[in-house]
């Protein structure tokens, strides 16, 4: 064994703590970039839940797909009925617009375009799936509270267009649309 001199015993151990400190470093940059992702998840899509969005975005599930994720409910549920009525478009843009989803956002222009002409059946249950792969990864509290707002949203466009004395204000076809969405959560 050689003799080493205090001088290679120093830079030794700054190697050791430099690498030390890189990997401390690394480590808060990526706790930064999920909380800066969490942010953008309660922005975007109107979670309200802190906890529950830095659950979702260490799943790293993109803000962008949350946006559509939140879409689509709403959008099969006007569509239940085979048409849109205005108030219920009326209310799928509000409910986007205060999830943070400006009228320049590409998701806008989709749910714009969603509200005019019926996108396939084959939409809904492709976000059945996803809905339930995503709340099968999901802690109980945070799977009910984003099937509750979910559906909280959706149940506000089947119910915009009222009923007569507030009878009958949810078809019988946003009623199956909302079980079937209600069931993607495992409920």
């Amino acid at each position: 064994m050689t003799q080493s001199s205090p001088k290679q015993w120093f830079q030794l151990e700054e190697q050791f703590f430099g690498r030390v400190n890189q990997d401390l470093l690394a480590k808060l940059r990526a706790s930064q970039e999920k909380a800066a992702a969490a942010e953008a998840i309660m922005q975007v899509t109107g979670i309200t839940d802190a906890e529950l969005a830095a659950d979702i975005a260490s799943k790293e599930v993109t803000v962008e797909t949350l946006s559509a994720f939140r879409l689509v409910p709403l959008v099969s549920v006007a569509w239940a009925d085979d048409r849109i009525e205005s108030d219920e478009r009326e209310v799928i843009l509000e409910a986007a617009a205060q999830s943070g989803i400006s009228k320049e956002d590409p998701a806008m222009g989709l749910l714009e375009s969603w509200t005019k002409q019926r996108p396939s059946s084959q939409l809904l249950d492709t976000w059945c799936e996803y809905a339930a792969a995503l709340s099968a990864s999901l802690e109980e509290s945070h799977r009910s509270k984003l099937r509750d707002e979910v559906l909280s949203q959706a149940r506000a466009v089947a119910e915009a267009c009222g009923g007569i004395l507030g009878f009958g204000s949810i078809s019988p076809g946003e009623e199956a649309t909302l079980e079937k969405i209600q069931a993607a959560f495992g409920a």
